[in-house]
């Protein structure tokens, strides 16, 4: 960029992480600029490809093709479509981005930030989805502007229609001319600038949106890049959800990678997609989580397995939600036909407030579990014993620290320290960890701490993420065993709802990852276990027998692996537990509607 060109130059965001060895500099590059980069010296190469299963007319079968965009053809389009923005938006106006999963969503993510403006990452109004939290968000972060694309112009219009107070422009990117990509002007940029609102799911409340800065952002990436340098990554997480925003788009995006894509709807029509795609484009990395595992070895199954060829990749990163090790054994084993090391899965922790990564295991690694007493760890205290022993329950390692990640293991009242081997809420610092959500003072200042007290009186700097997750460090590397509010307490004792769940999944092929609830409810004035386990419609129109038997072993495994008595235990229709976004089971949600009646037995 010439010094006379009027616009500001390209700056670096300074800072510092903590490693083992000490303080280490880092100079990081903003997004849009890294984009640019690799656009003028690296133009013709791939940036993103979205594989897509379409229907045929004349034929009434679905076939595949392929959409691949080079960095110079995404960066000016996305500086054509910042250009637009800039005519339109103020700096720190919010720009919602209701597009589908395809190229126009990453074109429209990117021109926000080639704006200087702050990316909502949402979607697109789809027919079988409620829009309550479309609008929910959209109230809460009263965008600007809306970015679309044509196809879904009418469904987005209608949503917004129904707004008290809708936002002033709505622009299809796919509409926008790249000859305008001249009037682009890079905006001033500071590394604590918001660079968008990573909307949470909702699984224990509210959405609330994250505020990811710059600095955030930049980090993150080279967390990422530090733990495995990819070069092809291979995804089909929604990009609204921050694990496939950041892996999908914003990591393999600044550094030059190829992000090659598919739809969750393709997904979740065929998992043999995701995996052939894995196997197409070769890619060393990918990502998941644990419940895609088990649809994988269900569903694909015979021939199609020894079809693919897995074998470049090098790290399947599996996280969003808990991980299972009798699952993610499943799934290597079912897989090792297609040449799927059995070092490839792994283990992750991370939060959207974090900018997602806070563990990893060395790439390499694969998984790794222990057996622990499950009185104990219900006592809070994980004690090993040897695996196979009776009453032991299995927890995955989630591995190290990141890059600059501080993690400690605090008690839930009284916040004091507690040390390795003792379960208590996870508290995460380092500079991916945001500073706050939206408009949200009271619960940024309930979540994150400004310092973290010693014992000593130490105050160590922050801020510091009071996760709501529970877990214990053992041997530097981090354990989550459940989320705080999910805490089931009968006649005093603690039972983490994740483990019932995987001994209802467990004991019979009635319910798979994800589609089984345990919670308390208070019933006759006493806290008693309820538990609504998803079934085939088949099987409960079915009804008689086999369903008392189903439901007669399923009790008797909680009372032997748990020694509780399920107060309540019902087959309910698959689909019909209330989930996040992103898929996870809303627990609150389904004790509500329970209490309500509302679930037909």
């Amino acid at each position: 960029m010439s010094p006379d060109s009027g616009e500001p130059p390209e700056e670096v965001i300074e800072t510092a992480v903590t490693t083992a060895g000490g303080s280490r500099h880092l100079r990081l590059r903003y997004l849009p600029d890294s984009v640019g980069l690799f656009a003028r010296t690296a133009g013709s190469s791939p940036a993103v490809t979205f594989v897509e299963y379409g229907m045929r007319r004349d034929t009434g079968r679905r076939e595949k093709s392929a959409r691949t965009i080079g960095y110079a053809e995404l960066d000016e389009r996305a500086r054509a479509v910042a250009a637009d923005l800039q005519g339109r938006c103020e700096p720190g106006d919010r720009v919602a981005v209701l597009c589908p999963h395809e190229p126009g969503y990453v074109v429209a993510f990117l021109a926000c930030l080639y704006a200087g403006l702050v990316a909502v990452p949402l979607y697109a109004p789809e027919a079988l989805r409620s829009n309550e939290r479309l609008l929910s968000v959209m109230g809460d972060c009263a965008p600007r502007c809306v970015l679309t694309v044509s196809a879904v112009r009418p469904s987005v219009q209608r949503l917004l229609d129904g707004m008290d107070d809708p936002p002033a422009h709505l622009v299809c990117v796919d509409e926008v001319s790249s000859d305008g990509a001249g009037n682009w002007r890079r905006p001033r940029m500071r590394p604590d600038d918001v660079a968008y609102l990573q909307y949470t799911s909702g699984s224990t409340g509210a959405p609330a949106g994250v505020r990811v800065t710059h600095l955030n952002l930049a980090v993150t990436n080279h967390q990422i890049r530090a733990h495995w340098p990819s070069s092809v990554i291979a995804s089909w997480v929604p990009f609204f959800h921050d694990f496939g925003l950041v892996c999908g788009i914003t990591n393999p995006l600044g550094a030059g990678a190829h992000s090659v894509n598919l739809s969750p709807m393709a997904f979740v029509q065929d998992p043999y997609r995701w995996l052939r795609m894995i196997s197409d484009y070769r890619a060393d990395w990918s990502i998941t989580p644990s419940s895609s595992l088990v649809q994988c070895v269900r569903r694909v199954t015979g021939e199609r397995r020894s079809e693919l060829d897995l074998s470049s990749l090098r790290l399947l990163t599996i996280a969003a939600e808990p991980v299972y090790a009798e699952s993610t054994e499943a799934f290597t084993s079912a897989f090792a036909v297609g040449g799927l090391s059995a070092t490839a899965p792994s283990p992750c922790y991370g939060l959207a407030e974090a900018t997602l990564p806070v563990s990893a295991p060395p790439v390499g690694e694969g998984m790794t579990d222990r057996s622990f007493d499950r009185d104990a760890l219900a006592a809070g205290v994980a004690r090993e014993l040897p695996p196979g022993s009776p009453n032991t329950v299995r927890i995955v390692s989630c591995g190290t620290p990141s890059l600059g990640v501080s993690v400690r293991i605090r008690h839930r009242e009284d916040r004091g320290p507690l040390p390795d081997g003792r379960v208590g809420e996870i508290w995460v610092s380092g500079p991916n960890v945001a500073d706050g959500y939206w408009n949200r003072p009271e619960r940024s200042a309930d979540v994150f701490e400004k310092h973290l007290a010693e014992p000593d009186g130490d105050l160590l700097p922050g801020p510091w993420l009071r996760t709501g997750d529970l877990g214990f460090l053992l041997e530097g590397r981090v354990h989550v065993v459940g989320r705080a509010k999910d805490m089931i307490i009968v006649r005093g004792r603690n039972h983490y709802p994740d483990d019932i769940e995987a001994t209802v999944q467990a004991a019979r092929d009635v319910a798979s990852e994800g589609t089984a609830a345990a919670f308390s409810a208070e019933i006759d004035g006493e806290e008693r276990l309820v538990v609504l386990v998803e079934a085939e419609p088949a099987l409960l129109a079915a009804g008689g027998p086999d369903v008392e038997v189903i439901l007669r072993d399923l009790r008797q495994e909680i009372t032997r692996n748990h020694g509780l008595t399920a107060h309540d235990l019902v087959l309910v229709r698959r689909g019909t537990l209330p989930r996040t976004t992103s898929g996870k089971i809303r627990r609150g949600a389904c004790r509500e509607r329970y209490l309500r009646g509302e679930f037909d037995r």
